[in-house]
């Protein structure tokens, strides 16, 4: 069983680049093969009136913290005004469900969201959408996912949580933004691989409500990205369920497989999806000025300071990578219930 689901975990969980293509971009690097490099397209298309960005998180988690970094740059960059509206709830398919219904593909409203209810939550036939009615537009971070403790938890380390985990089945709480979400197959993946039990508790209303309930003790952890934790006072990650951190402040955070455990490796990933029917210029457009920003030394040096890393990748790979992550998490998917 382990072996199954490491194997499962390494292909499917890890929204890396390095698993879609031979040639991976670095942070705030540009992709090589994407569909479209800055400047190309963009001509095809003019934004005359003011964009709509729907988050399907509500205000202050972290995805919702990332586009208003980026609002002032990317607004400048397209040359009209984003509106940022946030529709949260069902770990983000309410919003995502009112994104595809409510709107008109006119490339005037984008939503902005991480995987959770993009790639994950369609897969559970929890959706009345697939990934299939919508369309990468541009990557904009890709960064591990950690397993959380407020500083005031009686666990310091990630020792000390395997091993009460291990002497206490089912009795460790972990909040994440929904169950089949990325957080919570992050933690549970590894878990299942490893014949442990913790229980997982999910608040839909996103990473905000996770934090607040691990501050208030209803759960002893959290599980979210890199950019939440970066972003939350009073609590510190204990096991980096990804990639190894290329925060300073973060890399002696152990990730599994430095604490023993090979073949698990969880990145969480946010990006601009629009609907399928969205005219190809208008995607080419808004990819274009999302690459210009994020590949700018200045927004990168800036949003890296404010904890949101930018890793950009166009929406050609963006589509690749959801495929790919959909066709391997299935089974992770049906296993877990």
């Amino acid at each position: 069983m382990k072996k199954i689901f490491a194997a499962l975990l390494a292909c499917a969980m890890t929204l890396s680049l390095a698993a879609c293509s031979n040639g991976s971009p670095t942070p705030g690097a540009s992709s090589s093969g994407g569909s479209s490099t800055a400047g190309s397209g963009d001509q095809d298309f003019a934004f005359e009136k003011p964009v709509t960005v729907v988050v399907p998180f509500k205000a202050g988690s972290a995805t919702d913290n990332q586009i208003r970094l980026m609002q002032s740059d990317l607004e400048d960059a397209l040359g009209t005004t984003l509106v940022i509206v946030n529709s949260e709830g069902g770990s983000g398919t309410i919003g995502t469900t009112d994104y595809l219904n409510s709107y008109q593909p006119d490339g005037y409203t984008i939503l902005y969201s991480l995987a959770t209810p993009i790639v994950y939550k369609p897969l559970s036939g929890d959706t009345a959408y697939t990934y299939d009615d919508l369309r990468g537009v541009a990557l904009t971070s890709s960064q591990p996912m950690y397993l959380i403790l407020a500083d005031t938890s009686p666990f310091q380390s990630a020792q000390e949580v395997l091993d009460y985990i291990k002497s206490n089945p089912g009795e460790f709480t972990y909040a994440n933004v929904g169950n089949g979400g990325n957080g919570h197959l992050a933690f549970a993946s590894f878990l299942m691989g490893e014949a442990l039990e913790a229980t997982s508790v999910p608040y839909t209303g996103g990473t905000a409500d996770c934090y607040t309930a691990m501050m208030g003790g209803e759960v002893d952890a959290a599980v979210y990205g890199e950019a939440d934790l970066l972003a939350r006072p009073e609590c510190h990650g204990v096991i980096n369920l990804g990639s190894k951190s290329t925060v300073e402040s973060l890399v002696d955070i152990p990730t599994l497989a430095d604490l023993g455990y090979e073949g698990y490796e969880t990145n969480n990933m946010a990006g601009f999806f629009y609907h399928k029917n969205v005219p190809d210029a208008a995607a080419t457009a808004f990819e274009s000025a999302v690459e210009s920003v994020l590949t700018d030394e200045s927004f990168v040096t800036r949003a890296t300071e404010a904890g949101f890393v930018p890793y950009f990748a166009s929406g050609t790979k963006l589509d690749e990578m959801a495929h790919q992550a959909m066709e391997t998490s299935q089974p992770v998917i049906d296993s877990l219930g």
